[in-house]
């Protein structure tokens, strides 16, 4: 008598850089956001999704730049190819669930930036009436965000800490 023992591949693991995004069916995208978003979609009908990291603001010495039209139209931009790429894979919008996790460093300045650039992307998916999920963390801390793209669960995870005594903790979105 036979058996089958087939073994599961590792699903691949892909990073998303800042101001970038991937889409997939079936890896887990990573993003390590500090000042910034991770905008996660995913289609529960076709088993598709996809990351976007989006940064806030340019900082300088850990304070924000100014938040420009020329900044903000580029996000939007970005969104729509983003969402582009995944109705290329056939991801249908009206199955869409929109995930959005914003990580804001515990700074002078930085909230305004942050509140804008979050109203950016919910106003977006507002338009094509899709619900958004949004969850703002602050801390000094980035945030380490792992989306299943397959099945669009959400992991966040702090980044390592810097001191003996600080805890990354672990957040389960999804």
């Amino acid at each position: 008598m036979m058996q089958n023992t087939t073994m599961q591949q590792p699903v691949p693991q892909i990073l998303v850089e800042p101001d970038a995004f991937r889409v997939s069916r079936n890896a887990v995208l990573v993003a390590q956001i500090r000042a910034a978003l991770a905008v996660c979609v995913h289609d529960d009908t076709q088993g598709v999704g996809g990351l976007l990291h989006l940064r806030y603001v340019a900082t300088n010495n850990n304070l924000p730049l100014d938040l420009t039209d020329n900044t903000l139209s580029s996000n939007l931009l970005l969104m729509d190819r983003f969402c582009k790429e995944l109705r290329g894979l056939g991801a249908r919008k009206q199955s869409w669930r929109v995930s959005v996790l914003g990580h804001t460093p515990e700074g002078a300045g930085m909230a305004a930036p942050a509140a804008t650039v979050i109203d950016l992307v919910k106003a977006y998916f507002a338009d094509s009436r899709l619900p958004v999920q949004c969850k703002e963390i602050r801390r000094m801390l980035g945030l380490i965000v792992h989306f299943d793209a397959h099945d669009g669960r959400l992991l966040v995870g702090g980044t390592p800490p810097i001191s003996p005594d600080a805890s990354p903790g672990t957040l389960k979105i999804r």
